[in-house]
Protein backbone atom coordinates (compact mmCIF):
# COMPACT_ATOMS: atom_id res chain seq x y z
CA UNK A 1 0.00 0.00 0.00
CA UNK A 2 1.10 3.46 -0.80
CA UNK A 3 1.65 6.38 1.14
CA UNK A 4 -0.05 4.66 4.76
CA UNK A 5 1.15 7.02 7.40
CA UNK A 6 4.47 5.69 10.13
CA UNK A 7 3.31 6.10 13.25
CA UNK A 8 4.97 8.89 15.66
CA UNK A 9 6.30 8.28 18.24
CA UNK A 10 4.47 7.13 21.24
CA UNK A 11 0.93 6.77 18.87
CA UNK A 12 -1.67 3.82 18.77
CA UNK A 13 -1.98 1.69 16.19
CA UNK A 14 -5.74 2.34 16.41
CA UNK A 15 -5.02 6.49 15.93
CA UNK A 16 -2.57 5.31 12.64
CA UNK A 17 -5.21 3.47 10.67
CA UNK A 18 -7.53 6.77 11.80
CA UNK A 19 -5.35 8.98 10.25
CA UNK A 20 -5.06 6.57 7.11
CA UNK A 21 -8.97 7.58 6.67
CA UNK A 22 -8.35 10.70 6.87
CA UNK A 23 -5.56 11.70 4.29
CA UNK A 24 -7.45 9.68 1.59
CA UNK A 25 -11.28 10.90 2.90
CA UNK A 26 -12.20 7.49 3.38
CA UNK A 27 -15.72 7.45 5.37
CA UNK A 28 -16.83 4.47 5.11
CA UNK A 29 -15.33 2.37 8.15
CA UNK A 30 -15.87 -1.05 5.84
CA UNK A 31 -14.31 0.29 3.15
CA UNK A 32 -10.95 1.45 5.23
CA UNK A 33 -10.96 -1.96 6.85
CA UNK A 34 -10.49 -3.17 2.95
CA UNK A 35 -8.37 -1.25 2.49
CA UNK A 36 -5.48 -1.77 5.15
CA UNK A 37 -6.92 -5.50 6.65
CA UNK A 38 -8.47 -6.74 3.24
CA UNK A 39 -10.90 -8.15 6.06
CA UNK A 40 -13.99 -6.58 7.12
CA UNK A 41 -14.49 -7.81 10.03
CA UNK A 42 -11.87 -6.32 12.10
CA UNK A 43 -12.86 -4.40 15.45
CA UNK A 44 -10.95 -1.30 15.96
CA UNK A 45 -9.40 -2.13 19.20
CA UNK A 46 -7.53 0.68 20.75
CA UNK A 47 -5.42 -1.28 23.14
CA UNK A 48 -4.00 -4.51 22.22
CA UNK A 49 -4.90 -4.46 18.83
CA UNK A 50 -4.27 -7.56 16.05
CA UNK A 51 -3.52 -7.68 12.30
CA UNK A 52 -0.29 -6.12 13.31
CA UNK A 53 1.50 -8.30 10.16
CA UNK A 54 -0.84 -6.62 8.05
CA UNK A 55 0.10 -3.21 9.31
CA UNK A 56 3.61 -3.89 9.19
CA UNK A 57 3.55 -4.89 5.79
CA UNK A 58 2.10 -1.23 4.84
CA UNK A 59 5.01 0.26 7.09
CA UNK A 60 7.62 -1.96 6.00
CA UNK A 61 7.56 0.12 2.37
CA UNK A 62 9.17 2.48 4.14
CA UNK A 63 11.06 1.47 6.95
CA UNK A 64 11.26 -2.11 8.79
CA UNK A 65 8.80 -2.49 11.31
CA UNK A 66 8.02 -5.85 12.67
CA UNK A 67 5.16 -6.98 13.71
CA UNK A 68 7.09 -7.28 17.72
CA UNK A 69 8.02 -3.69 16.89
CA UNK A 70 4.93 -2.31 16.69
CA UNK A 71 3.39 -4.35 19.57
CA UNK A 72 5.75 -2.77 22.06
CA UNK A 73 5.97 0.87 20.75
CA UNK A 74 2.46 1.61 19.66
CA UNK A 75 0.26 -0.63 21.54
CA UNK A 76 -0.24 -0.95 24.96
CA UNK A 77 1.20 -4.50 25.06
CA UNK A 78 4.41 -3.27 27.25
CA UNK A 79 2.26 -2.60 30.26
CA UNK A 80 1.07 -6.23 30.75
CA UNK A 81 3.79 -8.40 29.11
CA UNK A 82 6.48 -8.16 31.90
CA UNK A 83 4.00 -9.32 34.13
CA UNK A 84 2.80 -12.82 33.10
CA UNK A 85 5.01 -15.84 32.12
CA UNK A 86 6.98 -16.20 28.98
CA UNK A 87 5.41 -18.48 27.54
CA UNK A 88 2.05 -16.83 27.63
CA UNK A 89 4.06 -13.32 26.81
CA UNK A 90 5.41 -15.42 23.57
CA UNK A 91 1.49 -16.77 22.47
CA UNK A 92 0.06 -12.89 23.05
CA UNK A 93 2.33 -11.85 20.21
CA UNK A 94 1.48 -14.76 18.21
CA UNK A 95 -2.05 -13.76 18.58
CA UNK A 96 -1.25 -10.35 18.14
CA UNK A 97 0.34 -10.85 14.78
CA UNK A 98 -3.29 -12.47 13.19
CA UNK A 99 -6.43 -12.90 14.40
CA UNK A 100 -7.22 -13.66 18.27
CA UNK A 101 -10.73 -13.17 18.62
CA UNK A 102 -10.46 -11.34 21.79
CA UNK A 103 -8.20 -14.24 23.22
CA UNK A 104 -5.18 -11.93 23.93
CA UNK A 105 -7.57 -9.95 26.84
CA UNK A 106 -7.81 -13.04 28.33
CA UNK A 107 -4.59 -14.38 28.16
CA UNK A 108 -3.21 -11.45 29.72
CA UNK A 109 -6.22 -10.96 32.38
CA UNK A 110 -7.78 -8.03 31.51
CA UNK A 111 -11.19 -9.26 31.24
CA UNK A 112 -11.26 -10.49 34.92
CA UNK A 113 -8.88 -7.61 36.06
CA UNK A 114 -10.28 -5.50 38.53
CA UNK A 115 -8.06 -2.34 36.78
CA UNK A 116 -11.10 -1.16 34.24
CA UNK A 117 -10.49 1.43 31.43
CA UNK A 118 -12.32 4.49 31.30
CA UNK A 119 -15.13 4.53 29.14
CA UNK A 120 -14.38 7.01 26.33
CA UNK A 121 -10.47 7.77 24.99
CA UNK A 122 -8.40 10.11 27.24
CA UNK A 123 -6.47 13.42 25.53
CA UNK A 124 -4.24 16.32 26.84
CA UNK A 125 -5.33 19.53 25.51
CA UNK A 126 -1.98 21.60 25.45
CA UNK A 127 -0.16 18.27 23.71
CA UNK A 128 -2.35 18.36 21.17
CA UNK A 129 -2.03 21.59 20.47
CA UNK A 130 1.72 20.86 20.11
CA UNK A 131 0.83 17.96 17.83
CA UNK A 132 -0.63 20.52 15.23
CA UNK A 133 2.20 22.92 15.55
CA UNK A 134 4.69 20.07 14.90
CA UNK A 135 3.05 17.78 12.40
CA UNK A 136 -0.04 19.72 11.13
CA UNK A 137 -2.29 16.92 12.61
CA UNK A 138 -3.64 15.40 15.77
CA UNK A 139 -3.54 11.38 17.13
CA UNK A 140 -3.99 9.55 20.03
CA UNK A 141 -0.59 9.00 22.39
CA UNK A 142 -0.66 5.52 24.09
CA UNK A 143 -0.13 7.32 27.42
CA UNK A 144 -3.28 8.96 28.07
CA UNK A 145 -5.26 5.89 27.76
CA UNK A 146 -3.65 4.51 31.06
CA UNK A 147 -5.78 3.92 33.80
CA UNK A 148 -3.91 4.73 36.97
CA UNK A 149 -1.79 7.37 34.75
CA UNK A 150 -4.41 10.23 35.17
CA UNK A 151 -2.29 12.91 34.20
CA UNK A 152 -0.24 14.23 31.62
CA UNK A 153 3.47 14.39 33.16
CA UNK A 154 4.15 17.93 31.59
CA UNK A 155 0.91 19.66 31.95
CA UNK A 156 -1.32 18.48 34.30
CA UNK A 157 -4.77 16.22 34.04
CA UNK A 158 -6.14 14.23 30.91
CA UNK A 159 -9.11 14.96 29.36
CA UNK A 160 -12.30 12.24 27.67
CA UNK A 161 -12.82 13.03 24.44
CA UNK A 162 -16.29 12.28 22.89
CA UNK A 163 -15.02 9.12 21.79
CA UNK A 164 -16.20 5.99 23.00
CA UNK A 165 -13.68 2.86 23.75
CA UNK A 166 -16.44 0.05 22.54
CA UNK A 167 -18.82 2.21 20.47
CA UNK A 168 -21.87 0.86 18.90
CA UNK A 169 -20.04 0.85 15.65
CA UNK A 170 -16.63 -1.07 16.49
CA UNK A 171 -15.73 -1.36 13.03
CA UNK A 172 -14.78 2.36 12.70
CA UNK A 173 -11.83 3.98 13.77
CA UNK A 174 -12.15 7.74 15.05
CA UNK A 175 -9.40 10.25 14.54
CA UNK A 176 -8.65 13.31 17.54
CA UNK A 177 -9.92 16.37 16.08
CA UNK A 178 -10.99 19.67 18.17
CA UNK A 179 -15.06 18.44 17.77
CA UNK A 180 -13.87 15.09 19.77
CA UNK A 181 -11.23 16.53 21.74
CA UNK A 182 -12.29 20.35 22.72
CA UNK A 183 -9.52 22.72 23.85
CA UNK A 184 -10.35 23.09 27.46
CA UNK A 185 -8.97 24.11 30.81
CA UNK A 186 -6.40 21.32 32.52
CA UNK A 187 -6.35 20.54 36.49
CA UNK A 188 -3.14 20.30 38.12
CA UNK A 189 -1.75 16.81 38.09
CA UNK A 190 -2.19 15.17 41.36
CA UNK A 191 1.00 13.30 43.26
CA UNK A 192 -0.39 9.50 43.09
CA UNK A 193 -1.41 10.07 39.37
CA UNK A 194 2.11 11.70 38.87
CA UNK A 195 3.91 8.87 40.87
CA UNK A 196 1.62 6.27 38.28
CA UNK A 197 2.26 8.04 35.63
CA UNK A 198 6.11 8.56 35.09
CA UNK A 199 6.29 4.53 36.20
CA UNK A 200 4.20 3.69 33.50
CA UNK A 201 6.22 5.91 31.21
CA UNK A 202 9.43 3.97 32.09
CA UNK A 203 7.28 0.27 30.93
CA UNK A 204 6.32 1.57 27.82
CA UNK A 205 9.55 2.69 26.50
CA UNK A 206 11.32 -0.62 28.00
CA UNK A 207 12.45 -2.65 25.48
CA UNK A 208 11.39 -6.04 24.73
CA UNK A 209 12.91 -8.63 27.11
CA UNK A 210 11.53 -12.18 28.15
CA UNK A 211 9.31 -11.76 31.52
CA UNK A 212 9.99 -13.84 35.16
CA UNK A 213 7.72 -16.74 36.18
CA UNK A 214 5.07 -16.79 39.04
CA UNK A 215 7.59 -18.46 40.96
CA UNK A 216 10.12 -15.73 40.42
CA UNK A 217 7.50 -12.67 41.77
CA UNK A 218 6.90 -15.07 44.81
CA UNK A 219 10.26 -14.99 45.92
CA UNK A 220 11.07 -11.46 45.30
CA UNK A 221 7.52 -10.21 47.14
CA UNK A 222 9.07 -12.77 49.80
CA UNK A 223 12.05 -11.27 49.95
CA UNK A 224 10.87 -7.74 50.06
CA UNK A 225 8.62 -8.15 52.93
CA UNK A 226 12.03 -9.93 54.44
CA UNK A 227 14.25 -7.12 54.21
CA UNK A 228 11.28 -4.89 55.42
CA UNK A 229 11.02 -6.85 58.05
CA UNK A 230 7.31 -8.05 57.36
CA UNK A 231 8.47 -11.97 57.87
CA UNK A 232 7.50 -13.99 61.22
CA UNK A 233 9.49 -17.22 60.31
CA UNK A 234 7.55 -18.44 57.24
CA UNK A 235 4.58 -16.25 57.47
CA UNK A 236 3.85 -12.43 56.36
CA UNK A 237 2.40 -9.76 58.88
CA UNK A 238 0.11 -8.88 56.57
CA UNK A 239 -1.40 -6.38 58.85
CA UNK A 240 1.79 -4.15 58.98
CA UNK A 241 1.74 -4.37 55.22
CA UNK A 242 -1.71 -3.30 54.61
CA UNK A 243 -0.74 0.21 56.92
CA UNK A 244 2.02 0.68 55.24
CA UNK A 245 0.77 1.01 51.74
CA UNK A 246 -2.70 3.03 53.00
CA UNK A 247 0.23 5.30 55.18
CA UNK A 248 1.88 5.67 51.13
CA UNK A 249 -1.42 6.19 48.99
CA UNK A 250 -5.00 7.87 49.93
CA UNK A 251 -7.90 5.90 50.78
CA UNK A 252 -9.90 7.64 48.09
CA UNK A 253 -7.62 7.15 45.66
CA UNK A 254 -7.46 3.65 45.54
CA UNK A 255 -11.07 3.23 46.01
CA UNK A 256 -11.62 4.94 42.88
CA UNK A 257 -8.86 2.75 41.09
CA UNK A 258 -10.61 -0.48 42.76
CA UNK A 259 -7.62 -1.32 44.63
CA UNK A 260 -9.39 -1.17 47.93
CA UNK A 261 -7.51 -2.83 50.57
CA UNK A 262 -10.18 -4.23 53.22
CA UNK A 263 -8.26 -6.61 55.23
CA UNK A 264 -9.89 -9.63 53.97
CA UNK A 265 -8.29 -12.94 53.35
CA UNK A 266 -8.65 -12.54 49.69
CA UNK A 267 -7.51 -9.25 49.63
CA UNK A 268 -5.76 -8.52 46.36
CA UNK A 269 -2.31 -6.96 48.51
CA UNK A 270 -2.27 -10.52 51.02
CA UNK A 271 -2.18 -12.70 47.46
CA UNK A 272 1.05 -10.60 46.47
CA UNK A 273 2.45 -11.45 49.15
CA UNK A 274 1.79 -15.14 49.11
CA UNK A 275 2.56 -17.89 46.35
CA UNK A 276 1.65 -15.89 43.00
CA UNK A 277 -0.99 -18.41 41.35
CA UNK A 278 -2.11 -15.48 38.84
CA UNK A 279 -0.48 -12.64 37.20
CA UNK A 280 -1.55 -8.85 38.96
CA UNK A 281 -1.78 -5.85 37.01
CA UNK A 282 0.72 -3.29 36.42
CA UNK A 283 -1.07 -0.88 38.90
CA UNK A 284 -0.95 -3.24 41.66
CA UNK A 285 2.64 -3.53 41.28
CA UNK A 286 3.41 0.38 41.28
CA UNK A 287 1.29 0.84 44.31
CA UNK A 288 3.33 -1.86 46.41
CA UNK A 289 6.50 -1.01 45.14
CA UNK A 290 5.81 2.81 45.63
CA UNK A 291 5.05 1.87 49.53
CA UNK A 292 8.22 -0.38 49.91
CA UNK A 293 11.52 1.04 47.89
CA UNK A 294 12.71 4.52 47.95
CA UNK A 295 11.24 7.36 46.30
CA UNK A 296 13.87 7.71 43.37
CA UNK A 297 13.16 3.96 42.87
CA UNK A 298 12.89 2.93 38.91
CA UNK A 299 10.28 -0.14 37.86
CA UNK A 300 13.17 -1.28 35.57
CA UNK A 301 15.66 -1.96 38.02
CA UNK A 302 12.60 -4.17 39.79
CA UNK A 303 11.68 -6.19 36.69
CA UNK A 304 15.69 -7.16 36.10
CA UNK A 305 15.78 -8.04 39.61
CA UNK A 306 12.72 -10.25 39.84
CA UNK A 307 14.18 -12.30 36.21
CA UNK A 308 17.36 -12.79 38.10
CA UNK A 309 15.15 -14.20 41.55
CA UNK A 310 16.13 -17.63 42.18
CA UNK A 311 13.30 -20.30 42.92
CA UNK A 312 12.39 -21.84 45.64
CA UNK A 313 11.24 -25.33 45.37
CA UNK A 314 10.50 -27.48 48.28
CA UNK A 315 12.05 -30.72 48.36
CA UNK A 316 10.81 -34.07 47.03
CA UNK A 317 8.37 -35.96 49.52
CA UNK A 318 9.41 -39.15 50.55
CA UNK A 319 7.47 -42.20 51.72
CA UNK A 320 8.58 -41.73 55.00
CA UNK A 321 10.20 -38.63 56.81
CA UNK A 322 13.91 -37.31 56.64
CA UNK A 323 14.64 -37.97 60.31
CA UNK A 324 13.38 -41.39 59.92
CA UNK A 325 15.16 -42.31 57.22
CA UNK A 326 18.76 -42.68 59.19
CA UNK A 327 17.66 -44.46 61.48
CA UNK A 328 15.14 -47.14 60.49
CA UNK A 329 15.34 -50.50 61.50
CA UNK A 330 14.24 -53.61 58.87
CA UNK A 331 11.49 -54.34 61.48
CA UNK A 332 9.91 -50.29 61.05
CA UNK A 333 10.40 -50.32 57.34
CA UNK A 334 8.59 -53.78 57.21
CA UNK A 335 6.03 -52.30 59.43
CA UNK A 336 5.22 -49.39 57.44
CA UNK A 337 4.87 -51.19 54.29
CA UNK A 338 2.36 -53.00 56.24
CA UNK A 339 0.90 -50.01 57.43
CA UNK A 340 1.01 -48.35 53.72
CA UNK A 341 -1.02 -51.58 51.98
CA UNK A 342 -3.54 -51.77 54.41
CA UNK A 343 -4.31 -48.48 54.18
CA UNK A 344 -4.17 -48.40 50.28
CA UNK A 345 -6.76 -51.68 50.72
CA UNK A 346 -9.10 -49.61 53.44
CA UNK A 347 -9.01 -46.31 50.47
CA UNK A 348 -9.46 -48.44 47.83
CA UNK A 349 -12.87 -49.84 49.52
CA UNK A 350 -14.07 -46.59 50.69
CA UNK A 351 -13.59 -44.88 47.35
CA UNK A 352 -15.18 -47.67 45.29
CA UNK A 353 -17.72 -47.46 47.44
CA UNK A 354 -18.62 -43.47 48.01
CA UNK A 355 -16.21 -41.70 45.87
CA UNK A 356 -13.13 -39.88 46.31
CA UNK A 357 -14.54 -36.60 47.68
CA UNK A 358 -17.85 -37.99 50.12
CA UNK A 359 -14.77 -40.81 51.19
CA UNK A 360 -12.88 -38.30 52.86
CA UNK A 361 -16.03 -37.73 54.94
CA UNK A 362 -16.53 -40.93 56.06
CA UNK A 363 -15.59 -42.13 59.53
CA UNK A 364 -11.53 -42.41 59.37
CA UNK A 365 -11.72 -42.09 55.72
CA UNK A 366 -10.02 -38.50 56.60
CA UNK A 367 -7.48 -39.59 58.39
CA UNK A 368 -6.09 -42.35 55.62
CA UNK A 369 -6.53 -39.69 52.90
CA UNK A 370 -3.76 -37.70 55.09
CA UNK A 371 -1.44 -40.66 55.59
CA UNK A 372 -1.55 -41.80 52.21
CA UNK A 373 -1.25 -38.04 50.98
CA UNK A 374 2.12 -37.42 52.86
CA UNK A 375 3.69 -41.01 52.34
CA UNK A 376 2.10 -42.21 49.08
CA UNK A 377 1.36 -38.98 47.21
CA UNK A 378 2.40 -40.51 43.92
CA UNK A 379 -0.13 -43.59 43.98
CA UNK A 380 -3.46 -41.21 45.68
CA UNK A 381 -3.35 -39.16 43.03
CA UNK A 382 -3.31 -41.93 40.21
CA UNK A 383 -5.89 -43.66 42.08
CA UNK A 384 -8.03 -41.06 42.60
CA UNK A 385 -7.75 -39.96 38.91
CA UNK A 386 -9.40 -43.06 38.27
CA UNK A 387 -12.42 -42.13 39.65
CA UNK A 388 -13.06 -39.14 39.93
CA UNK A 389 -16.18 -37.95 38.99
CA UNK A 390 -17.36 -34.12 37.40
CA UNK A 391 -20.99 -33.33 38.53
CA UNK A 392 -22.78 -31.68 36.04
CA UNK A 393 -24.91 -28.92 38.17
CA UNK A 394 -28.34 -28.38 36.96
CA UNK A 395 -29.18 -24.21 37.06
CA UNK A 396 -32.44 -23.90 38.41
CA UNK A 397 -32.17 -20.25 38.71
CA UNK A 398 -34.40 -19.16 35.65
CA UNK A 399 -37.79 -19.97 34.90
CA UNK A 400 -36.76 -20.22 31.14
CA UNK A 401 -40.37 -20.82 29.93
CA UNK A 402 -41.05 -17.60 32.02
CA UNK A 403 -38.51 -15.66 30.42
CA UNK A 404 -39.34 -16.82 26.92
CA UNK A 405 -42.65 -14.98 27.19
CA UNK A 406 -41.70 -12.21 28.65
CA UNK A 407 -39.31 -11.42 26.12
CA UNK A 408 -40.90 -12.12 23.05
CA UNK A 409 -43.26 -9.64 24.25
CA UNK A 410 -40.67 -7.48 24.54
CA UNK A 411 -39.78 -8.11 21.13
CA UNK A 412 -43.05 -7.97 19.63
CA UNK A 413 -43.50 -4.19 21.14
CA UNK A 414 -39.77 -3.05 19.78
CA UNK A 415 -40.68 -4.51 16.38
CA UNK A 416 -44.38 -2.91 16.87
CA UNK A 417 -42.48 0.29 17.67
CA UNK A 418 -39.68 0.57 15.31
CA UNK A 419 -41.01 -0.92 11.60
CA UNK A 420 -42.57 2.33 9.87
CA UNK A 421 -39.12 3.79 10.98
CA UNK A 422 -37.15 3.50 7.31
CA UNK A 423 -33.93 5.52 8.66
CA UNK A 424 -33.15 2.18 11.28
CA UNK A 425 -30.26 0.49 11.01
CA UNK A 426 -30.65 -3.21 10.08
CA UNK A 427 -32.82 -4.94 11.71
CA UNK A 428 -30.96 -7.95 12.51
CA UNK A 429 -31.24 -10.61 15.64
CA UNK A 430 -28.29 -8.52 17.36
CA UNK A 431 -29.81 -5.43 16.66
CA UNK A 432 -32.85 -7.05 18.40
CA UNK A 433 -31.25 -7.92 21.03
CA UNK A 434 -29.32 -4.65 21.65
CA UNK A 435 -32.68 -3.12 22.65
CA UNK A 436 -33.39 -5.36 25.64
CA UNK A 437 -31.86 -6.11 28.70
CA UNK A 438 -28.96 -8.46 29.12
CA UNK A 439 -28.83 -8.98 25.90
CA UNK A 440 -26.03 -11.56 26.54
CA UNK A 441 -28.20 -13.75 28.68
CA UNK A 442 -30.49 -14.30 25.72
CA UNK A 443 -28.38 -15.25 23.25
CA UNK A 444 -26.25 -17.28 24.63
CA UNK A 445 -29.58 -19.28 25.60
CA UNK A 446 -31.78 -19.26 22.77
CA UNK A 447 -31.63 -23.22 22.94
CA UNK A 448 -33.70 -23.27 25.86
CA UNK A 449 -36.34 -20.12 24.38
CA UNK A 450 -37.75 -21.30 21.53
CA UNK A 451 -40.57 -18.33 21.43
CA UNK A 452 -37.48 -15.63 20.89
CA UNK A 453 -35.59 -18.42 18.58
CA UNK A 454 -38.97 -18.62 16.64
CA UNK A 455 -39.28 -14.39 16.84
CA UNK A 456 -36.06 -13.76 15.41
CA UNK A 457 -36.13 -16.88 12.65
CA UNK A 458 -39.02 -14.70 11.30
CA UNK A 459 -38.58 -10.84 11.87
CA UNK A 460 -34.28 -10.77 11.50
CA UNK A 461 -34.02 -8.68 8.53
CA UNK A 462 -31.94 -9.83 5.71
CA UNK A 463 -29.05 -7.83 4.02
CA UNK A 464 -31.69 -7.50 1.02
CA UNK A 465 -34.51 -6.22 2.45
CA UNK A 466 -32.54 -4.25 4.60
CA UNK A 467 -30.97 -2.30 1.33
CA UNK A 468 -34.78 -2.35 -0.08
CA UNK A 469 -35.34 -0.50 3.09
CA UNK A 470 -32.51 1.94 2.65
CA UNK A 471 -33.46 2.52 -1.57
CA UNK A 472 -37.54 3.24 -0.49
CA UNK A 473 -36.29 5.29 2.33
CA UNK A 474 -34.35 7.31 -0.48
CA UNK A 475 -37.41 7.42 -3.18
CA UNK A 476 -39.45 8.20 -0.78
CA UNK A 477 -37.23 11.85 -0.29
CA UNK A 478 -36.97 12.12 -3.99
CA UNK A 479 -40.17 11.51 -5.16
CA UNK A 480 -41.56 15.15 -6.21
CA UNK A 481 -42.16 16.80 -9.38
CA UNK A 482 -39.41 18.39 -9.64
CA UNK A 483 -36.58 15.95 -9.05
CA UNK A 484 -36.08 12.92 -11.99
CA UNK A 485 -34.94 9.51 -10.21
CA UNK A 486 -31.75 8.09 -11.36
CA UNK A 487 -29.74 5.49 -10.32
CA UNK A 488 -26.80 6.47 -9.33
CA UNK A 489 -28.12 9.37 -7.01
CA UNK A 490 -30.45 6.53 -5.43
CA UNK A 491 -27.57 4.51 -4.70
CA UNK A 492 -24.64 7.14 -3.36
CA UNK A 493 -27.93 8.63 -1.44
CA UNK A 494 -29.10 5.01 0.17
CA UNK A 495 -25.06 4.48 0.86
CA UNK A 496 -24.75 1.56 -1.34
CA UNK A 497 -22.79 1.16 -4.16
CA UNK A 498 -23.75 -1.26 -7.35
CA UNK A 499 -21.05 -3.96 -5.61
CA UNK A 500 -22.30 -4.42 -2.62
CA UNK A 501 -26.25 -4.69 -4.32
CA UNK A 502 -27.54 -8.01 -3.63
CA UNK A 503 -30.18 -9.39 -6.40
CA UNK A 504 -33.35 -8.99 -4.91
CA UNK A 505 -32.21 -5.32 -4.12
CA UNK A 506 -30.39 -5.11 -7.43
CA UNK A 507 -34.04 -6.00 -9.14
CA UNK A 508 -36.23 -3.83 -7.07
CA UNK A 509 -34.22 -0.62 -7.64
CA UNK A 510 -34.33 -1.53 -11.81
CA UNK A 511 -38.21 -1.48 -11.07
CA UNK A 512 -38.91 1.78 -8.86
CA UNK A 513 -36.63 3.56 -11.95
CA UNK A 514 -38.37 2.43 -15.04
CA UNK A 515 -42.28 3.03 -13.11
Amino acid sequence: MLNFPIPYQDELIYSTIARYGVHFGITSPKQLLDEVFENRKVIATTDLPCHLSAISKHINNKQQNSTEDLAYQHTLFPLYAPFVPEKRRLECLRLMKGSSQGAIHLALGMAASRIKQELSLRYCPQCMQLQKQQHGEYYWRRIWQISGADVCSLHGELKLANVERHSYHRHEFFAPSPENCPDTLQQESQECSQLVTNQVEKILNRPCSQSASLGQWTAYYSYLAVINGYDKGQFVKHEEIRQRVLDCWPVKWLTEHALDIDGSQNSWLRLMFRKHRKSFSYLEHIVVLQSFLSEQWDINDVLDHVYLMPIKTNPPISNSSSSEIGTQTPDNKLQNIELNHKHRKNWQTLVKKHGVKPARKQPQGGAIYAWLYRHDKPWLLEFNSQYRIYPRPINKRVNWQKKDKQTVRQLIKIRNHFEKQLALPRMSRNWYLSQIASPSTIEKNLHKLPLCSQFFALNSESITVYQIRRITRVVALLDTPLVKLSRWKVIRMAGLSEERLKKGSNDFLTKIIQI
